[in-house]
């Protein structure tokens, strides 16, 4: 059985093994309700990036059964967005 922080960092391995590299995830904190995560990448900032940051949540999915939304983001440079994403419940690891 995994721990929650290791579904997270299986979870962002499997993103930037698929998308990378016009996105790459690293895992920046977990809080007890809270995720947060920088994307670096030359992904599309109109009218894909919200495709992009929700990818993490079903890429996660796979290794957790937690339920998640993004709670905010932001840019933090040219290259780069924070997100913070809510997570509401975490039923069991896998």
């Amino acid at each position: 059985m995994q721990s929650f922080k290791e579904s997270i960092l299986k979870a962002i391995e499997m993103y930037n093994h698929f998308r990378s590299p016009e996105a790459n995830a690293k895992l920046v904190e977990i809080r007890e309700n809270e995720l947060i995560v920088d994307f670096e990448g030359s992904f599309c900032r109109t009218c894909g990036v919200y495709d992009y940051l929700e990818d993490l949540i079903y890429e996660l999915q796979q290794f957790a059964d937690v339920e998640m939304e993004i709670k905010n983001f932001e840019n933090r440079g040219l290259d780069t967005i924070r997100v913070k994403y809510a997570v509401k419940n975490i039923r069991k690891a896998q």
